[in-house]
């Protein structure tokens, strides 16, 4: 893999998710990092929850699909945020307009745009990591 590659991503990565709080920018690389099956981005994403105060609970509870979480770990719109990086990590087909309404009716049209951004970067880190593991 090419350096510069790699650069860009990164350079990439520390300009994207602006108009999200950092805990739900972490949170999404964890949800989609657990889908993909990224041992070393769940790991590093899980570190950095710990590090901005999330609870161990919240953090565990991110390997699983959020409709199956403890409605008390996060809020409607953190929840919707989340459904939302499900599908557009593993879409089940004809879901994406559904969860795009939903996440519309807690977000601004730039922060669904950040939330896009970031689920595609992330998804494009895990393939790349798995890739060269």
């Amino acid at each position: 893999m090419r350096p510069e590659f790699l650069k860009a991503m990164e350079e990439f990565d520390a300009t994207i998710g602006e108009p999200l709080k950092p805990a739900l920018r972490e949170m999404l690389r964890l949800r989609c990092s657990h889908i993909n099956g990224c041992s070393f981005s769940v790991r590093m994403h899980s570190e950095s929850l710990a590090s901005l105060g999330v609870r161990v609970d919240l953090i565990s509870a991110l390997a699983r699909p959020v409709k199956l979480m403890r409605e008390d770990l996060v809020t409607p719109a953190e929840a919707a945020a989340l459904r939302f990086a499900e599908v557009l990590t593993d879409p089940p087909r004809g879901l994406e307009i559904e969860a795009r309404s939903e996440v519309a009716e807690y977000f601004k049209s730039r922060q669904v745009g950040a939330i896009v951004e970031v689920v595609a970067l992330i998804n494009a880190w895990n393939r790349v990591t798995r890739g060269m593991e």
